[in-house]
């Protein structure tokens, strides 16, 4: 079992000790690969439970909608929205972040960039064959091509 796991409240909404006996605890993880329609390809994954889908989601239109770089799309400002809650990282204009707001109930807008937004990591190949990637600083991740 992944024991970190069993606190993720949109895995096990019935908290720690509650998990039936003999069943197979699901997982949030998702390695996510994209093609670009130039032929690039893209693989991504993070961490951080239902904050996973908004993480991955965010760097991929950043890759593959506006073009960025890899270390630029990483390190991106995040928001999430879960219910009618907003988080939302700086970085963002005055106008996104009222824009945004306005959906939600109630919002929190963190100092920093922070893990909470997830660890997105990825490798990119362009169409000529050259990798990049990225780490995400928010949870010390690093790309090194040997």
């Amino acid at each position: 079992m992944l024991n970190n796991m069993l606190g993720e409240e949109d895995l096990n909404p019935h908290g720690f000790n509650r998990w039936p006996e003999d069943a197979r605890l699901s997982s949030m993880m998702a390695p996510t690969l994209a093609a670009a329609p130039d032929g690039g390809l893209f693989a991504v994954g993070s961490g951080g439970s239902n904050r996973i889908r908004s993480a991955i989601l965010q760097v991929l239109v950043n890759l593959l909608d506006y073009r960025m770089p890899p270390t630029q799309a990483v390190c991106a400002p995040r928001l999430h929205m879960e219910g009618d809650f907003l988080d939302i990282e700086p970085g963002f204009s005055d106008e996104a972040v009222i824009a945004a707001a306005g959906e939600a109930a109630d919002k929190k807008l963190w100092p920093a960039q922070n893990l909470f937004f997830g660890g997105v990591h990825t490798v990119c190949r362009a169409p000529s064959g050259t990798l990049s990637g990225a780490g995400d600083p928010r949870r010390g991740g690093v790309f090194e091509i040997a």
